[in-house]
């Protein structure tokens, strides 16, 4: 995985030698979620995880590549993760478990963006690569008067077999990434994106659980003519 990702480094890196490239930083949030389905007995069943917010923070590049079209690529530190609650009644007594789930990436989206004329607004689309670096899973389970809170650590090692009271995911996270944005006179920009996981990121055998999160991003460009 790590070889993927410095193969498309070096692919965009050779891109952005060319004349007329411009380069940003952006900042901002990402609402994340994730969607798991677990198979028992031939039936399966698809839980999905409420929305969390993370941070975004990232460099891109903007390589004119025909009229109108450039090649975008983006180095983002991106969060992920989602929210959980359960609800569970047995005999009269009431269990709530509860668990904030934050995982930690670096995400390599490469994006294809048409600008319309004027070159204000822009849409785009592409593959994203990202690779797991960090997490934690904070849980709190409360049953009756009685709570119990615990953090665990996520290790991105696809290990199914560890027995180390860590959580266990696999580091690539394959997607597709859509944006669409606006970039002002003064070469600030807005964006949102959507991406959507493709990617299996759990190791066990009989589930599976996909990535999925909307980006709001602020930025700024440095170098070349701004928009009109």
């Amino acid at each position: 995985m790590k070889k993927t990702i410095l193969f498309a480094a070096l692919i965009t890196a050779a891109f952005a030698g060319r004349a007329q490239t411009t380069f940003g930083v952006h900042a901002g949030i990402n609402g994340a979620s994730f969607t798991t389905k677990n198979t028992v007995s031939n039936q399966t069943t698809t839980d999905k995880a409420d929305t969390k917010v993370g941070v975004i923070v990232g460099i891109n590049a903007e390589i004119p590549i025909a009229a109108s079209f450039f090649f975008r690529p983006e180095l983002n530190f991106i969060q992920k993760g989602g929210n959980i609650t359960e609800t569970q009644t047995f005999f009269g007594v009431t269990t709530t478990y509860k668990a904030d789930i934050t995982t930690n990436y670096l995400e390599l989206p490469l994006n294809l963006v048409y600008k319309f004329d004027g070159g204000g607004f822009f849409v785009g689309a592409g593959p994203s690569i990202g690779y797991g670096i960090s997490g934690k899973a904070k849980t709190k389970t409360t049953t009756g008067n009685s709570t119990s809170e615990a953090t665990q650590d996520i290790k991105f090692d696809g290990d199914k077999n560890a027995n180390d009271g860590k959580g266990h995911l696999k580091a690539l996270d394959f997607g597709a990434n859509f944006l669409v944005g606006y970039q002002f006179s003064n070469n600030l920009f807005l964006k949102a994106n959507y991406t959507l996981g493709l990617s299996d990121i759990d190791p066990e055998d009989n589930s599976s659980t996909k990535n999925r999160g909307l980006g709001f991003t602020v930025g700024y460009r440095f170098g070349g003519a701004a928009s009109k």
